[in-house]
């Protein structure tokens, strides 16, 4: 290979680096190709003796027994400094048969999100390892939902990410108004399929058999239905009991209030005490914007939980 075409190389793959955050890559990178030539000779210029031993070290360090798990983002940092970003991804894949932490997990969703940032599958499964691993981490699942409203991530998927966050947290309100939008589609998926079944004088009947496979279908039959009644049994008493109603009601946050009810409608139905209480909140408050949001998720709620008891039970 030439020079020139060497210096070609390593520009394309030196600027790619841009963009990175800071804890990856510490390291103020040239925004454009200006002033090219200076760069790529200061960069060259890394790959000396002090570099290729920084390496050595910290692999020795990250493979030695037991593992310098430490070793491993200043690692990462340095393969990634010197451009070795295939060297990065290999490692960081090899580190994985012997440890699986939360950092490892948002390294490579990072590594993912810059370099190949257009494989949605690939990069979703990545942020959902992390939330299972962490629920508490808000910016994957910020992530997962920005996805899902490009139309790249899965509507059911992102309900079990969002409802796993709330297993770990007491969540704003944003994240319980993405809830019970999700439920809400869910709901009219579903009754989409059932207008679909039903046609001439037997309709309604149809309507209502559809209806019922439906509540199976995500609480008793899918992989995650156990999951989901026993999640909807222990909210109860964690974000719907008598207390926790009185004390959204007297913090006087109608926004937490209307979408805390809007989401428990879905799982619980419209006759459920928290709905009630915070519909006739709303109405005393003559907040018409809240009060139609909440009305317009009981009118279409089916109430999973408390309906699926009832089918199992028939």
């Amino acid at each position: 290979m030439v020079q020139e075409d060497f210096d070609r190389l390593i520009s394309v793959n030196f600027f790619e680096n841009v963009g990175l955050p800071p804890w990856l890559l510490p390291l103020h990178l040239p925004d454009s190709h200006e002033n090219l030539e200076d760069t790529l000779y200061k960069h060259r210029k890394l790959h000396n003796d002090y570099y290729k031993n920084a390496l050595k070290h910290l692999r020795v360090a990250l493979y030695s027994t037991p593992p310098v798990i430490e070793a491993f983002h200043p690692l990462m940092q340095m393969l990634l400094l010197g451009d070795l970003v295939n060297e990065a991804l290999d490692e960081l894949e090899k580190l994985f048969q012997i440890s699986d932490t939360a950092l490892q997990l948002r390294l490579k969703a990072a590594l993912l999100e810059h370099f190949d940032g257009t494989n949605y599958v690939k990069l979703s499964t990545c942020f959902e390892d992390i939330m299972r691993k962490d629920p508490t981490c808000t910016d994957s699942l910020a992530r997962l939902v920005v996805m899902h409203q490009r139309g790249d991530y899965n509507t059911e998927k992102l309900a079990e990410m969002l409802a796993l966050h709330l297993d770990g947290t007491y969540a704003k309100c944003d994240v319980w108004k993405e809830l019970a939008s999700c439920l809400l589609r869910l709901c009219q998926c579903g009754e989409d399929r059932m207008s679909a079944c039903s046609n001439g004088n037997d309709g309604h009947n149809q309507i209502y058999l559809d209806h019922s496979n439906q509540i199976l279908e995500i609480f008793a039959n899918s992989e995650s239905g156990k999951t989901w009644r026993l999640r909807c049994r222990w909210w109860l008493n964690r974000h719907f009991s008598h207390n926790i109603l009185a004390s959204d009601i007297a913090y006087g946050d109608l926004e937490i209030l209307t979408y805390k009810a809007a989401a428990a409608s879905h799982l619980y139905g419209r006759e459920f005490k928290y709905v009630v209480k915070a519909n006739e909140c709303l109405e005393k408050e003559n907040n018409m914007e809240l009060y139609s949001f909440l009305q317009m998720h009981i009118l279409n709620s089916v109430g999973f939980y408390f309906n699926g008891k009832r089918i199992d039970s028939q």
